[in-house]
């Protein structure tokens, strides 16, 4: 009995021992691990140089707050990206899985990123896409490469040219693909036969056929409530386009405006016919300069545009740009239409304050700012040029001031007779550029790098 006792004490004692041999091993074991992990982490992070970048980075128009620096490695910036987001306003969070895999939870998306790979996943489909530079997990946060910022989260981001560099999720509602092929907006429908303001049918025709994709109209709303293609009431300008004076004192209705000719020879239109034309040629835009500032008169005049836009065929509605001539113009204005482009036109400006004009462009994503040649300033091409925006000027007929302008950063101009030569185009409406187009085209480009 004696010997049964002493021998299960003896058992007690080694499993004791090696239970507490095992749990020693477990603790080497993972202070192994915690140093290597900790040497590791050293050595990554001695091989991402800390930036200032944050002391001049600019998020949604808003100073940077952030405690982590940016990270550089191998000419890449990596951005803590939970900080970043703070300060977008948008929820983010992410969480560890086996495997060295990390669940990036961001607004209604999961991506799946791993440490010291640049693919990123999608959770709901397979999706693969490579970034430039690596996924890191340092200083106790999770850092992105720049390029994930953008090509994952749909973040806009610009370099201006002191240094700054502004980043911003606002949504991309509109689309300016017809700037690129389209230098040119044929002021009032362009000129004909010398003639300017006419807004008339045979202008738009020239204008078209001369190879004009892009033309701008004046419009009000007639005395019955329709839209016509009218510059203005004052009776020089109705006397200078051989129209009735009396429309100073009262709108003519839809019908007397056009039975009416403009210098005895030019046909008079209302909207619905420059809807109809535009059916016709589906590669014509529209901008639309309205006469009226008053806000309930603007929302009017596009419920009418809209309604006979509707009426003649909806997807020419794709083609119409509004100007907005100040900030509170543009939510009335998308709030009767979600209009696919839009200009801020600063004629009617009296004191323009550019960093207003330039930051509301730009949180709005308004990607064209119109200017005179009054509103012209190095201040105003600078700002515009640091976030991305064009600058169109008017109105221009000269070509030497058009391309002495273009040189300053000037994108396109409205015009009344410009070009002087017809615009060839291909079959999918891009500019033929001849040789010498193209000289003075290279040579515009090297004066603007200079």
């Amino acid at each position: 009995m004696f010997n049964k006792n002493i021998g299960k004490e003896r058992i007690k004692i080694r499993i004791k021992k090696m239970v507490i041999l095992i749990v020693s091993l477990i603790l080497i074991l993972g202070l192994f691990k915690l140093f290597h992990y900790y040497g590791s982490q050293r050595k990554i992070i001695s091989e991402f140089k800390d930036t200032k970048i944050r002391e001049r980075l600019i998020t949604n128009n808003k100073k940077v707050q952030m405690d982590k620096p940016y990270k550089v490695r191998n000419d890449i910036v990596y951005v803590p990206v939970l900080e970043l987001c703070k300060n977008f306003n948008t929820s983010a969070s992410y969480k560890f899985l086996p495997g060295g895999k990390i669940k990036l939870k961001y607004r209604k998306s999961t991506y799946i990123l791993e440490r010291g790979s640049n693919e990123v996943r999608f959770e709901d489909n397979h999706n693969v896409i490579k970034m430039d530079g690596i996924v890191e997990f340092m200083d106790d946060t999770l850092y992105v490469p720049l390029d994930f910022i953008y090509k994952i989260l749909d973040v806009n981001v610009v370099q201006a040219s002191d240094g700054t560099v502004y980043m911003d999720n606002y949504p991309k509602k509109f689309n300016y693909s017809w700037v690129k092929e389209n230098r040119y907006i044929a002021h009032a429908l362009g000129g004909i036969d010398g003639n300017v303001y006419t807004n008339s049918r045979e202008a738009m025709e020239k204008s078209y056929k001369k190879g004009l994709r892009v033309m701008e109209a004046d419009m009000s709303l007639s005395s019955d409530g329709k839209l016509i293609l009218l510059h203005s009431t004052d009776a020089t300008s109705l006397s200078n386009l051989g129209l009735p004076t009396s429309w100073k004192k009262e709108m003519p209705s839809e019908k007397e405006f056009l039975e009416e000719k403009i210098l005895n020879k030019y046909h008079t239109l209302n909207f619905k016919q420059v809807a109809e034309y535009m059916k016709e040629h589906p590669d014509m835009y529209l901008v639309v300069d309205l006469k009226k500032n008053d806000i309930h008169e603007v929302e009017d005049c596009y419920r009418e545009l809209v309604k006979v836009g509707k009426d003649v065929d909806p997807t020419i509605l794709n083609r119409i740009i509004p100007q907005i001539y100040y900030e509170e113009m543009y939510r009335p204005v998308m709030n009767i239409y979600d209009f696919k482009s839009m200009i801020f036109t600063t004629y009617r400006i009296e004191e323009m304050e550019v960093n207003k004009v330039v930051d509301f462009s730009y949180e709005h994503g308004i990607k064209i700012v119109a200017a005179n040649k009054f509103k012209f300033s190095k201040e105003l091409t600078t700002k515009l040029v640091d976030r991305g925006i064009s600058l169109y000027m008017f109105t221009y007929n000269d070509e030497d001031a058009v391309n002495a302008l273009r040189n300053n950063y000037v994108s396109g101009f409205y015009t009344d007779f410009l070009p002087k030569e017809k615009i060839e185009r291909n079959s999918e409406g891009k500019v033929i550029i001849n040789n010498k187009d193209s000289n003075k085209e290279k040579e515009n480009e090297e004066n603007n790098e200079q």
